[in-house]
């Protein structure tokens, strides 16, 4: 018997082992993902919450590994303690995991809104423009509108064209161009909407899982003897001897 506890307790050691590089893996990757801070830019939330779900399945795994490997090697009091990290910091993951669907939808939200702030203020600039070059009286004000809505190859000097002419062709250029651009911001918004829900979902539906796989991993799945024993650092080949011999005595 006691020829067969030897590899197994260094293959427990070795899945330990696999499993805490799997979790340093995680946290490098995730410290590297939040820095640098971008507390302002919503886009580094949503990078913040790709990095936690991205590859949530190394600490996932390497949680599975510890408690294998306490399974395998009982009497490894370094293995027992990682398991009791695993047990204690499985919950929060869960709780976080959980968390993230509704954090995802609503950071992925404000991107999308900020997104659309940005084409409506320029939207905005190009219609105030317009609305200056509309107008001028002279030629400085029909310039200051030229330049609102950003036309730089006119001329310099002074025009040889009546304003009112040269209004009506800027106006008749620009006009299509404007509504133009205010179709296509509302079909990219609209697009970009759906895609928002499709990905909520499938991102949803990850967090989910992952919540629901570190949940289990709450749950101890070992008898109350077996987890008294492991408390107190003895193993299963301890006990089983130990019942042996309290047999042997009571054998008249």
């Amino acid at each position: 018997m006691g020829s067969s506890l030897g590899p197994r307790k260094d293959l427990a050691s070795a899945l330990d082992r696999v499993a805490l590089v799997l979790i340093g893996i995680y946290l490098i990757l995730f410290i590297a993902a939040v820095i640098p801070p971008r507390i302002s830019d919503p886009r580094w939330f949503i990078e913040i919450l790709d990095a936690v779900r991205g590859i949530a399945f190394l600490p996932l795994i390497g949680g599975v590994l510890i408690l294998l490997a306490n399974q395998m090697d009982r009497q490894s009091t370094i293995i027992s303690k990682h398991r009791k990290w695993v047990r204690k910091f499985a919950p929060l993951a869960a709780l976080g995991f959980f968390l993230i669907i509704p954090l995802q939808g609503l950071a992925s939200y404000r991107v999308l809104s900020a997104s659309k702030g940005e084409a409506t203020q320029k939207l905005s600039t190009l219609t105030r423009g317009v609305e200056m070059i509309r107008n001028a009286q002279d030629e400085a004000a029909l310039r200051s509108g030229i330049s609102a809505v950003g036309i730089r190859n006119i001329p310099q000097g002074k025009l040889i064209v009546p304003i009112a002419t040269v209004k009506e062709q800027i106006i008749g250029q620009l006009a299509p161009q404007i509504l133009k651009l205010q179709n296509e911001t509302n079909k990219s918004y609209n697009r970009a909407l759906q895609n928002l829900i499709f990905q909520w979902l499938r991102d949803g539906s990850l967090a989910f899982l992952y919540g629901f796989g570190f949940s289990g991993l709450t749950n101890p799945g070992d008898r109350p003897g077996e987890i008294a024993a492991n408390d107190l650092g003895v193993g299963d080949e301890v006990t089983r001897r130990l019942e042996e011999d309290n047999g042997d005595l009571l054998v008249p």
